[in-house]
């Protein structure tokens, strides 16, 4: 469904946030001898809108294996991402960030009404969502040479939500800079991602919200949902048509539904990000075509 489509996009993007603020750390512990005190002086560099917090933390030269657990990230004084524990493995070494990092991520927390998060977390507040809990996997290559940012492996497990699998691939995303890294991976062009969402408790939350406002049984709600797609494909290109097909057999059958964009479309992560409404269902069903991407509901 189109809300469900926009929560996986934030929250794909909130994770690739987080890891684009630790890599750094993880790139001080094999580069330097002194890594406490560097990862010290990183994390005081960082400070402004947002910081790091952190607790113990062990590193094994001979296996590139990092631990550090009770991550903190607030970002405008409010608390906006906790990792209980988090494992780097294959890490191998670049700067400013390392190339090739698989992190394994325990006890996450993502704080939902944060100021960070603007509408989409006061959305997402609504529908009782203050704290999204995760835990999972995501594996990631930066090119020097190539300099395509690629996720191979993205498996994030969010309660009460679903689970998340996928790829992703961002063109033109090196620099010597991280946070330079951090605006090419949302704005370079073309983007390319595929994520599929098994739900486990999102659609039901947003369809049982709606039931609640506007005072409909699930029959109604069931036809208002197939005449709305019909009204709105009628007159849409073939892609369109079959967007629309795919997401009311998610919204009415389904349990799982998969989200592509293809290089093909000429989009960055922000535009595909910004071309989603949450001001109205109308607008969320129009937003597909906006954002061209690709929907295939099981």
């Amino acid at each position: 469904m189109a809300l469900s489509s926009k929560k996986i996009i934030i929250f794909v993007v909130s994770i690739l946030v987080l890891l684009i603020i630790i890599a750094p750390v993880v790139s001080y512990f094999i580069a330097n001898n002194n890594a406490k005190s560097k990862v010290a002086e990183f994390t005081k560099s960082m400070q402004g809108a947002c910081s790091i917090q952190y607790g113990d933390v062990s590193y094994n030269i001979i296996n590139r294996h990092l631990k550090i657990s009770d991550i903190n990230v607030s970002c405008d004084n409010e608390k906006a991402l906790f990792i209980k524990e988090a494992e780097f493995n294959h890490i191998v070494s670049g700067i400013p960030v390392p190339l090739n990092v698989q992190a394994d991520l325990k006890g996450g927390t993502v704080y939902t009404a944060a100021k960070v998060f603007k509408e989409y977390g006061e959305y997402a507040s609504k529908l009782g969502y203050n704290n999204i809990n995760f835990q999972g996997r995501i594996t990631y290559t930066l090119g020097r040479v190539s300099k395509d940012f690629k996720i191979v492996t993205f498996n994030i497990n969010a309660d009460n939500i679903g689970l998340i699998q996928g790829q992703m691939k961002v063109p033109n995303a090196y620099d010597t800079d991280v946070k330079v890294i951090y605006n090419n991976i949302l704005n370079s062009r073309p983007a390319s991602f595929t994520f599929d969402f098994s739900d486990k408790g999102l659609k039901n939350t947003v369809i049982s919200k709606f039931m609640q406002i506007a005072e409909l049984d699930n029959n109604t709600i069931d036809e208002k949902i197939k005449n709305a797609v019909y009204k709105r494909a009628l007159d849409t290109d073939n892609k369109t048509k079959a967007n629309y097909t795919q997401l009311e057999k998610f919204l009415l059958t389904g349990n799982t539904i998969s989200i592509s964009l293809s290089e093909n479309n000429n989009k960055s992560l922000s535009e595909t990000i910004n071309s989603f409404d949450i001001t109205g269902y109308r607008k969320l069903l129009n937003s597909f075509k906006n954002a061209q991407v690709e929907l295939v509901a099981k």
